[in-house]
């Protein structure tokens, strides 16, 4: 029997406490038994077998009939308050809402779980810096709010979580803060929160970070030098004095292949760097010398082999 079918052949009976309490389950095969109000039309209250009743409305999205379960009578409502629920809710339908889409959504893929991982999926995870999003969002954020509607997130909670990290770790605190800034902006994309709802990490004082800058001293050098020709690993000894001579970053160099070494412009080719661009990075005399005292395996294309984890080489 379709729904159309039900609601035509239910009782109809204005929906009072009285009315309700005298309501019996009369349907067939554990079917649906309805009785539906003649006063305000769609709303109704289905009778279960077990002799639980529950107030609902009706209404149409096009061709399409839709039931929204508004509460338990007894428990949830009285009579009364569904009675003005119901019409609060068919208002709804007729200023262009459907009700029961709003309900599905506000139960499904709206949590702050939900978002980061909606966050990592479609943007954190085509960054360079992608895991330090996820740590940060594993160690700072799921613990404090996994299970909380993305909605309900404020700048105060924001505030205080801002302020707890940043007792230990003020810079950390702020890349968190960066961090929910980016993805309550991108929330409101993808609807995780509504539209016009402010970005919580917005107006946030930051903590402030002093820069540190740490140069070696003409007096430091030869015993720093002393200590990297010390170095047993001949990968980690040429790593050192690479940084020195080209000014690379550790992730650059460990990157970087032979085959991004150019012998006759003495260049020294980056093709993934933090900027997002390919970089050449000019090549010393000592640099080119130590290149070529540097042993090459012929199955590790990395001019800094690690350790070999598995069946490939690794960085």
């Amino acid at each position: 029997m379709n729904a159309d079918t039900e609601t035509k052949q239910a009782a109809a009976v204005k929906l009072t406490k009285r009315a309700v309490d005298a309501l019996t389950y009369t349907g067939t095969g554990n079917g649906a038994c309805y009785a539906w109000d003649p006063e305000v039309k769609g709303f109704g209250v289905r009778v279960y077998p077990g002799g639980r009743k529950a107030f609902l409305v009706a209404y149409r999205v096009g061709n399409r009939k839709r039931f929204l379960t508004l509460g338990t009578f007894g428990k949830d409502l009285t009579a009364d308050e569904a009675r003005k629920l119901a019409i609060v809710t068919l208002g709804d339908v007729v200023r262009g809402t459907d009700p029961a889409q709003v309900r599905e959504q506000e139960r499904q893929g709206e949590t702050v779980r939900d978002l980061c991982e909606a966050y990592m999926d479609r943007h954190g995870n085509a960054k360079k810096s992608g895991s330090e999003d996820q740590r940060r969002i594993d160690r700072y954020i799921l613990p404090k709010w996994a299970s909380l509607k993305a909605r309900t997130i404020a700048r105060p909670d924001v505030e205080a979580l801002h302020r707890k990290i940043g007792k230990t770790a003020p810079y950390e605190a702020n890349r968190v803060l960066a961090l929910l800034s980016k993805m309550f902006e991108l929330a409101r994309r993808w609807g995780f929160v509504p539209e016009g709802q402010a970005n919580p990490a917005r107006d946030i004082d930051r903590f402030q970070e002093t820069k540190r800058d740490r140069w070696v001293t003409p007096d430091e050098l030869p015993r720093l030098a002393q200590a990297i020709n010390e170095e047993p690993n001949e990968s980690a000894r040429a790593a050192l004095w690479l940084y020195l001579l080209t000014g690379c970053r550790k992730s650059e160099l460990l990157k970087a292949q032979w085959a991004d070494v150019d012998w006759t412009r003495a260049e020294l080719r980056l093709p993934d760097t933090k900027a997002g661009r390919v970089h050449y990075i000019p090549l010393s005399p000592p640099a080119v010398a130590l290149l070529r005292d540097l042993p090459r395996a012929d199955d590790n294309p990395f001019i800094l082999p690690g350790k070999r984890p598995g069946p490939t080489w690794s960085t």
